[in-house]
């Protein structure tokens, strides 16, 4: 018994001994330790994974902020307004800028650096700049700036706007909601005015004219140009003629020159592009238009402009009125945004 106690002992005795000699043998606290402390963890790897990173960060915001400082240098002193055309451009040199007021304008093309004064940031190329934001072309830089839907701006320092005429309608002028939209859809040969100097923005629009509309979007699209013009006999016929046969209308009316309604306006207009221009960037869920459940007649495409953000709604809720007349004035609205997908709108309906 007492010669296994101590093949027992000298046994627990060498176990401890070779333990405790491994123990030794690693820095205590070191990378090749077992038992790695939280002291070594604090004090080394946040240095090795955010010391990079943060340099980084540190020196593009000392870049900013030199083009921030120089920018707020720069006086306002000779600022004039003007209006830029769709299919026009503005053309922008070092030091030189302006204040987007209302339209759709895009950056297309630069060299060096374009900022956004008003929110401190780098302006990306071929983003859409946002109405209210002042914009410069910052030291060493031009740029050039494309007019989607008519722009007001105003202007500093040496800018060149070119292209595009505006229309000449005594009722469409800059303080209306609807004036870059008539620009738009005018130039595009989207839309007419009722004359040369008229255009009508009050007016309801009738069924015929919705069917006329629809189809010159519909060969616009697909051909690049409109040849269809009033018929001889019956105005409309040509155009109808044409919206049948491609599936835009797909029922007869009693009375092509009853008023439209904005749920009927909508139905014919959604048949007149094809549905991958419907491009969802809106969350609209379903019923959740006040005033109309998804199940009723021509909901599915409603829900689908809101959801595109060609349609909004009427006020705050996005109350749509289903039952209403259209006027020429949210006809424009909703051509330009269904051509133009940076006129879009956002809404969310939840």
């Amino acid at each position: 018994m007492t010669k296994k106690r101590l093949i027992s002992f000298f046994l627990s005795f060498l176990f401890i001994f070779l333990s405790s000699s491994s123990a030794f043998a690693a820095s205590a606290g070191g990378a090749d330790d077992p038992l790695i402390s939280k002291s070594y963890i604090d004090n080394t790897y946040p240095g090795l994974v955010l010391t990079d990173p943060l340099q980084a960060l540190t020196d593009s915001m000392t870049a900013l902020k030199y083009k921030l400082s120089q920018a707020a240098q720069t006086k306002g002193s000779g600022v004039s307004s003007v209006t830029a055309m769709p299919g026009g451009a503005i053309s922008l040199s070092a030091g030189s800028g302006f204040v987007l007021m209302f339209g759709s304008v895009k950056l297309v093309s630069n060299s060096g650096t374009v900022l956004d004064l008003t929110d401190g940031t780098v302006v990306a190329l071929g983003a859409t700049l946002t109405a209210g934001h002042r914009y410069l072309a910052a030291e060493a830089t031009s740029a050039a700036v494309s007019v989607v839907t008519a722009a007001k701006i105003s202007v500093f320092g040496s800018v060149t706007v070119s292209g595009g005429t505006a229309p000449t309608f005594s009722d469409v002028t800059e303080d209306k909601w609807f004036y870059s939209d008539v620009c738009y859809a005018v130039q595009k040969g989207l839309i007419n005015g009722r004359s040369a100097a008229i255009y009508a923005p009050d007016d309801y629009l009738s069924i015929a004219e919705a069917i006329k509309l629809a189809a010159c979007m519909h060969q616009l699209y697909q051909s690049g140009s409109v040849s269809l013009t009033n018929d001889a006999t019956l105005w409309y016929k040509s155009y109808l003629d044409y919206a049948t046969a491609n599936s835009i209308v797909t029922k007869t009316y009693s009375n092509y020159d009853l008023k439209i309604s904005r749920s009927e306006f909508v139905a014919i207009f959604y048949a007149a592009l094809p549905s991958s221009e419907y491009t969802q960037k809106n969350t609209v869920n379903d019923n959740k238009i006040p005033d109309l459940k998804i199940t009723a007649t021509n909901a599915t495409q409603v829900y689908t402009f809101y959801r595109a953000g060609i349609l909004t709604g009427s006020d705050a809720y996005g109350t749509f009125y289903p039952n209403n007349n259209i006027k020429r004035s949210e006809v424009a609205a909703i051509l330009t945004r269904m051509f133009e997908s940076d006129a879009r709108k956002s809404i969310t309906l939840q």
